[in-house]
């Protein structure tokens, strides 16, 4: 009863990679080296997206009142129109969430004026739709701005962690992966 299971999910994580085999990537939801540690890249295997990346540059090391860039980049798209991204921030009051932005990048827009709806919770939510044409391949989604505030050096860590993304050609053809198992985002200090 067990060996179908066992080997359906051997060949499920055997199939989950980069696309370069030197480098795989995690796949959501899989704990792997580092549990705790988030990710910056992860597979997710769709049928919509293969995986999806934070730019190495922007995040890292950053001071009170300095500006944190998070570039979203898409990895294996296939007939997407339309994404959505929720990034939370823990704790709050490390980042001035008020002033944040998300640009997307061509042929994606945003139908908020910053690119932002803000949750009272500290949830950014951050989307784009395409209306010229579905985008396949990979893709830049767009970029997150957000300044730090001057109560970030009171906290050994601030996160801003992606606790959801949903991608596809319709709001009614889309995939989720979301929740904590993601692992997905950037500590700036």
């Amino acid at each position: 009863m067990y060996r179908p299971v066992a080997l359906a999910l051997l060949l499920f994580l055997c199939a989950c990679s980069s696309g370069n085999s030197d480098v795989p990537l995690p796949q959501a939801g899989v704990s792997g080296p580092g549990d705790g540690e988030l990710l910056q890249a992860v597979s997710l295997d769709g049928r919509y997206i293969d995986s999806i990346r934070i730019a190495s540059e922007g995040w890292e090391s950053r001071a009170p009142g300095q500006e944190v860039t998070i570039t979203f980049e898409a990895v294996g798209m296939a007939q997407v129109r339309q994404f959505e991204i929720v990034v939370k921030a823990s704790p709050t009051s490390a980042f001035a969430l008020d002033g944040a932005v998300f640009r997307p990048q061509a042929p994606f827009i945003t139908p908020f004026a910053s690119g932002i709806e803000q949750g009272d919770d500290g949830t950014l939510r951050l989307g784009g739709a395409s209306l010229a044409s579905a985008v396949t391949g990979d893709q830049t989604l767009g970029t997150l701005t957000v300044s730090t505030s001057s109560q970030l050096g009171n906290f050994t860590d601030a996160i801003l962690r992606v606790t959801l993304i949903s991608i596809g050609p319709s709001s009614q053809d889309r995939e989720r992966y979301e929740g904590e198992e993601l692992r997905f985002g950037v500590t700036v200090n």
